[in-house]
């Protein structure tokens, strides 16, 4: 009985420390307008930064940051990883993410000038299906204004023919 105490306090430990861990990288929002410095000032209040990370690759924080294939916990990793990475490793790493935030961008802007295309277009269409409404209503009293003259006129000739 006393393994089954010790065995749920460890499960309750575990559980508590992944909630603390996995709200660390979420407070820290990505922001490309923010500097490095100020991405090494907020990592450092949830994070352990090693000093030769801080002062070398503070572009690197930014980048880890900011880059939405990363999870918290692989985020601490690249972190904790970076002072022992060699520096054609790390060369390589930086190549990775920066490719893959030109790559984002580069989406990023064409499903933006998709949108505007097919905004555009629907925009055109409702405008052509608003014209063709419009031209409904205006045939429509076209032809109730031509009925009421017939009208008119055939009362003016039976008037006529009486006098």
């Amino acid at each position: 009985m006393p393994d089954d105490h010790q065995s749920k306090q460890d499960a309750s430990t575990a559980t508590s420390s992944t909630q603390t861990s996995k709200g660390k990288s979420s407070a820290i929002k990505a922001d490309p307008k923010k500097t490095n410095e100020q991405y090494v000032a907020e990592a450092e209040k949830l994070y352990i930064i090693p000093k030769l990370v801080r002062d070398v690759f503070p572009d690197l924080i930014k980048l880890i940051f900011e880059t939405e294939s990363m999870d918290e916990d692989e985020r601490e990793y690249w972190l904790q990883i970076l002072p022992i990475m060699t520096e054609d490793q790390i060369k390589k790493f930086k190549e990775i993410l920066v490719n893959e935030k030109d790559q984002l961008t580069k989406l990023d802007n064409e499903y933006s000038s998709e949108m505007s295309k097919l905004n555009a277009k629907q925009k055109t269409a409702f405008n052509e299906e608003e014209i063709k409404k419009r031209r409904e209503e205006l045939r429509s009293k076209e032809s109730a204004a031509e009925n009421e003259d017939a009208q008119k006129e055939q009362e003016l000739l039976n008037q006529l023919k009486n006098l």
